[in-house]
């Protein structure tokens, strides 16, 4: 099993209603739906994430996106025809006349 690298902040916790709302952890064992802006930047700045930039990957050069395969992943099953999807489509209304 995975270890916490952090306590929680909290907990979820269900009002007179039924309706669910967070409880902030004040102290160990003690939770409070009340929480002051100061607490709430301190949270804050624990769980401060930096996001990787990344620059969106460039399709291949020379690879044309509207061929009907696709050099990108050939182990993909090869589109079906006009005809064959007619073919199935009888099939199915054959199947159905016979019920």
């Amino acid at each position: 099993m995975a270890k916490e690298s952090s306590p929680k902040s909290g907990r979820v916790a269900f009002d007179e209603r039924g309706m669910p709302t967070w409880e902030w952890r004040v102290d160990t064992g003690t939770f409070s739906r009340d929480i002051d802006t100061q607490r709430l930047r301190q949270l804050q700045e624990e769980a401060a994430v930096t996001l990787k930039e990344e620059e969106p990957a460039a399709p291949p050069v020379g690879v044309n996106p509207y061929s009907v395969t696709n050099p990108v992943a050939p182990e993909k099953a090869p589109r079906r025809t006009l005809d064959d999807m007619r073919k199935l489509s009888d099939e199915i209304k054959r199947k159905r006349q016979l019920k």
